[in-house]
């Protein structure tokens, strides 16, 4: 039974939170690890305010901003599975939720020689990646992926 406030969830529901995040404009490596830590802090206090919670979905850009430096998109580009995911991982597993994350900079397999890719990834429970979804129509001319 929820409380006031909750989110619902039972054996045959599942309590989903999509979380309001500002999209941020970032230039480094340094401010998307401290941006990701903001998002692992939120995904576990969250959970604490909505307990039924069962997944919650960050929208697209809120890791790690748009980039319209091309030279910064590629500096900034991360491996998936790597550290990013991890700490998400970490923080679902902690908190007991799946998770959704946008990471608008995954590295091409052809990095640094072809754009990356704008990539979302579901992590379970167990912190562990279940699925990727990597964007196929961009937003031509703003995304440079």
């Amino acid at each position: 039974m929820s409380r006031h406030g909750d989110i619902s969830s039972s054996p045959d529901t599942v309590g989903v939170c999509v979380f309001q995040y500002p999209m941020p404009r970032l230039h480094t490596n340094e401010e998307v690890i401290e941006n990701a830590k903001k998002i692992c802090e939120i995904v576990k206090g969250t959970k604490i305010g909505l307990p039924g919670m069962d997944l919650i979905v960050f929208p697209e850009y809120s890791t790690m901003g748009i980039m319209y430096d091309r030279q910064e998109m590629f500096d900034t580009a991360c491996a998936i599975p790597g550290p990013l995911t991890d700490m998400f991982g970490q923080a679902c597993k902690e908190a007991g939720v799946w998770g959704v994350f946008s990471l608008t900079g995954e590295q091409h397999e052809d990095h640094p020689k072809k754009n990356p890719y704008n990539t979302l990834v579901l992590i379970n429970d167990q912190g562990e990646i279940v699925q990727k979804y990597r964007k196929l129509l961009p937003w031509t001319p703003i995304e440079g992926w």
